[in-house]
């Protein structure tokens, strides 16, 4: 008998909002507002990030009601705490609702601003309902240039504070009465939009502020000023404390050593590395060996929409095909409570709880 990978308790620190939209809920929504139905991605293989966009933003796309966002929100954390999620961190895009998209008539909300706060209160109520603390990702879109960037970190930096770190305690865990903004990220496609221009954007957002850099970097196979070097730039000039992906700095000896030494986390998604061929299989993925580097690593699912997995897979892939052992995996969880936002009190609490998941007989 192995111990139950569901009970672990555990945060989830990289995962899209619109990318975690249940696919009945896609389905159904496509249907509604009759739009041309989006390919079933989960599962296949991929070359490059053209493969599944499409059903990313169709994912977005079919968010075309206030409700529609807030139902979205709401199964988001349902299925955090069906999986065992004390704690999750949500990348979003506040402005992709405030400009006019397709053939809708006026823009979801007035500005970005309205956006985020109607996000942030709906994590609240999503919170509340299913005692999962919810923590955003102001998620910059590096395809959209450095303006729009420095224009998202001073609106971030203003509204960081639109959350507090007041949470009731609950007889398992903490349940969340305040969601906030805890960190500031980039994501989007690598490849001819390095970390650096955007240094200007992090240092606003970041420098003196309780938000955490947690920069996309490593993500896609190697093309020239990708891999190892994107992660040490994301390091180096946004100031990163997590990195999202940062699988391919195991190419680069002392670029491991300094993740290693600065305690830099890496925010690992197994499968959506495997699916979109950054590694050819299991065996040859880097993450055991970034740990016994002394590395510090959290596993999330990233788009489970798009790959099919989610966090509680992603455990049970590192505990079947890759042979990590219960110690590692509860690292693994202590980690993600270790190097989020969350308030102090749940980090305390989450890392207490899979310390005696750890102690319980299997």
């Amino acid at each position: 008998m192995s111990r139950d990978l569901r009970q672990l308790p555990k945060a989830h620190l990289h995962i899209h909002l619109e990318g975690a939209m249940r696919f009945a809920t896609l389905a159904e929504l496509v249907a509604r507002y009759r739009m041309t139905p989006p390919p079933d991605t989960r599962g296949q293989h991929f070359d490059n990030f053209g493969g599944f966009v499409a059903t990313y933003f169709a994912a977005c796309d079919c968010i075309q009601s206030r409700d529609d966002l807030a139902r979205l929100i709401m199964e988001v954390a349902l299925d955090a705490a069906e999986q065992g999620v004390w704690w999750i961190e949500l990348a979003f895009d506040g402005d992709r609702y405030s400009i006019m998209r397709g053939d809708q008539p006026a823009p979801l909300f007035a500005s970005p601003e309205e956006t985020w706060r109607f996000a942030l209160q709906a994590a609240q109520q999503a919170g509340r309902a299913t005692g999962v603390g919810i923590g955003f990702v102001s998620a910059v879109d590096r395809t959209q240039g450095t303006d729009a960037a420095l224009a998202r970190a001073q609106l971030t930096r203003q509204l960081s504070d639109a959350g507090d770190d007041v949470f009731a305690l609950n007889t398992r865990h903490y349940q969340g009465e305040h969601a906030a903004i805890v960190a500031f990220g980039l994501h989007g496609n690598e490849e001819g939009f390095p970390p650096e221009p955007f240094a200007q954007s992090f240092h606003l957002a970041t420098h003196e502020s309780t938000l955490i850099s947690t920069p996309h970097a490593g993500e896609i196979a190697p093309f020239p000023g990708g891999g190892a070097a994107s992660v040490e730039g994301a390091i180096t000039a946004l100031g990163a404390r997590r990195i999202a992906h940062g699988v391919l700095a195991a190419s680069d000896p002392e670029l491991v050593a300094r993740l290693a030494r600065e305690q830099v986390c890496l925010d690992v998604c197994p499968s959506s590395n495997l699916l979109l061929n950054v590694y050819p299989n299991v065996a040859e993925h880097p993450l055991p060996r970034l740990i016994e580097a002394g590395v510090p690593c959290s596993l999330a699912s990233d788009d489970p929409l798009l790959f099919g997995p989610d966090l509680v897979d992603e455990f049970e892939l590192c505990r079947h095909e890759m042979k990590l052992d219960d110690r590692c995996l509860a690292d693994l969880a202590r980690n993600s409570f270790q190097f989020s936002g969350a308030p102090l009190a749940l980090k305390r609490a989450g890392i207490e709880a899979v310390d005696e998941w750890l102690r319980a007989m299997p």
